[in-house]
């Protein structure tokens, strides 16, 4: 009888196969279906526990018992979404609660039956624990205004990987220290001097992400003349998104890195008269400046997205900042952009731009005022007006000013080195004002130092 070849492989390179061919949202239905292909093969799948070990709700019940008996007393992977999940939450929270001393990842983001998954770690410690990742409801939906884990007690010092996500969980009695990722999303009840004390303890933390920490809107902390910096060697991707402006700013001062991969920062400037430049970018975080420098070195373009009259978002190679607020004004855009050229690379300056903007609420003056400013080669005109009102929305400003020159500016073309436009066919004369900007705009294929440019325009529906 000819063996397959697959079946002479080392058990050890099956079982990496075997890893690969699981679907992470189903993994014991895949394996099920692996052990019913001959006798070697369900040997190799019964026989191998650690290939059970993850357990998500997008299995079916007779599969999730199944995995959990085969699993015996390997560390246990948990997974449940709401979005891919095959079996009701009550019944997943019950078959997996006993097994708590084994859980070595605990992944959870739904909306429902919180006080079941809380319960269980509230009472019981998880000593192979590694990575927990808890996404809830909006906070305005808990019953409880603190939610504490563990008894109060610290948690494992196996803890790696910690995302929660609005949920209000007191974050200080677990007494955190050397991780690895951090991602704190919505959390009303954390402190500034929390916040450090984590960066501090933690200087092999690889990723740190800070979203909508509004229990800080109000908060004043000020640093301590002798306070210590803190060393983040490991540091490759800081998101500081949602904070105050002042606590953005203690953070970058105090903080050291070498080599980011990632830096995005939102600034939400709610007050006339304050800056980006002046309250955040100030001499007290320079020390970041070379790190900024590597993440745009190799930067090809700038691209620049403008979804309203008081929102932008630069992103440049790996440096990334939103402009907003009710205070923002447009001298602010100007203001970043010179900061971002004077800092981190005269040469910035001439790459080209791609520039997205929201058509429907772009005025032709801050279009006029964008085009005037930047170099753009690639535009894409969003619009965010429902399919139903599209139709009838309000005629195609933007298109008319890209068919003709502007006759305040000695006849010249917004947009000259406009290479590339996208955008939305569906408004009732889209069709006919884009044909006249095709036809009238001058040069529509031409030649550039011998090399030929192409000017497309693409649908985009």
């Amino acid at each position: 009888m000819e063996v397959a070849a697959i079946d002479l492989l080392p058990h050890e390179l099956l079982l990496v196969i075997f890893k690969l061919y699981i679907d992470q949202e189903t993994p014991a239905r895949d394996l099920v279906a692996l052990s019913l292909v001959c006798k070697l093969w369900r040997d190799v799948v019964e026989g191998t526990a650690s290939l059970w070990c993850p357990i998500s709700g997008g299995d079916r019940l007779p599969y999730l018992r199944k995995a959990l008996a085969m699993a015996r007393d390997v560390p246990l992977k948990i997974k449940y979404s709401d979005s891919v999940a095959n079996i009701d939450p009550e019944t997943f929270w019950a078959q997996i609660g006993g097994r708590i001393s084994q859980y070595q990842s605990f992944e959870i983001t739904t909306k429902h039956q919180w006080d079941q998954i809380l319960a269980v770690l509230k009472q019981a410690s998880t000593p192979s624990l590694k990575t927990l990742y808890l996404e809830g409801p909006w906070v305005k939906g808990w019953k409880e205004t603190v939610v504490t884990l563990f008894e109060g007690e610290p948690a494992s010092g196996a803890l790696k990987d910690l995302h929660v996500g609005g949920i209000p969980l007191a974050i200080a009695p677990l007494r955190l220290s050397g991780l690895r990722s951090l991602r704190l999303h919505g959390l009303p009840i954390i402190s500034v001097e929390e916040v450090l004390r984590l960066l501090r303890e933690s200087p092999g933390l690889e990723e740190c992400d800070l979203f909508y920490l509004f229990c800080l809107r109000d908060a004043s902390f000020t640093l301590p003349p002798d306070h210590p910096t803190i060393q983040l060697s490991r540091l490759r991707s800081l998101n500081l998104r949602g904070l105050p402006i002042s606590i953005m700013h203690l953070i970058l001062s105090v903080i050291r890195i070498q080599k980011l991969r990632k830096f995005s920062v939102d600034v939400t400037i709610e007050q006339p008269g304050r800056s980006p430049i002046s309250d955040l970018f100030t001499t007290k975080i320079s020390h970041l400046v070379p790190s900024l420098k590597d993440l745009v070195e190799k930067a090809g373009c700038i691209e620049m997205f403008s979804r309203r009259k008081k929102y932008y978002k630069i992103s440049v190679g790996g440096f990334m900042i939103e402009l907003g607020g009710g205070g923002h004004q447009r001298s602010h855009l100007q203001e970043t952009l010179n900061w971002v050229f004077s800092n981190l690379g005269g040469h910035l300056q001439a790459l080209p731009v791609s520039l997205q903007v929201d058509e429907s609420r772009c005025s032709t003056d801050r279009f006029i005022w964008l085009a005037s400013y930047l170099n753009v080669t690639k535009l894409d005109l969003l619009d965010r007006i429902h399919i139903r009102q599209l139709r009838n929305s309000r005629p195609r400003e933007i298109i008319s000013l890209l068919s003709r020159p502007l006759e305040s500016a000695n006849n010249q073309w917004l947009l000259p080195d406009l290479e590339s436009i996208e955008m939305s066919l569906l408004n009732k004369d889209g069709g006919s004002k884009i044909l006249d900007m095709v036809n009238a705009r001058p040069l529509l294929y031409r030649r550039a130092e011998g090399a030929k440019t192409r000017r497309r325009c693409s649908q985009a529906i």
